[in-house]
């Protein structure tokens, strides 16, 4: 058993995959991202979840409307237009933008989601 706090947001980005022979230009998405602090046992407080959001929030802020670049990408775009994701495939792909997040706020899961019926969601947990 485990007792978590869940922060929710969404950013909207562009990025070229080009590892996926499908998807391999550049498009966007608008991804539904969710977090989770969890301790094992219960626990009648996890975290502050005022604090948490705003690192949360603060994270997708510096995501929203940007092109991901994979840092062992090269880009035809510059300067505030790109954030660069540490990926070691040619773009950025949703498991591996699933960990940076977690790793920048500290969370035990994270979970992304292409916007939309059907369309995959990516997790990572530590």
């Amino acid at each position: 058993m485990r007792t978590c706090v869940e922060v929710r947001g969404s950013i909207s980005v562009a990025h070229r995959p080009a590892f996926s022979p499908a998807w391999g230009r550049v498009h966007g998405h608008d991804y539904h991202i969710t977090a989770g602090f969890c301790r094992d046992g219960y626990h009648e407080l996890v975290a502050d979840a005022a604090e948490i959001g705003e690192k949360f929030r603060e994270v997708l802020a510096r995501l929203d409307g940007r092109y991901l670049a994979s840092s062992s990408e090269s880009t035809p775009f510059g300067g505030d237009e790109v954030y660069v994701v540490p990926c070691g495939l040619a773009g950025v792909s949703g498991e591996c933008l699933a960990r940076h997040i977690a790793e920048l706020i500290g969370a035990t899961w994270v979970r992304v989601c292409e916007s939309g019926l059907g369309s995959p969601c990516f997790y990572f947990e530590r």
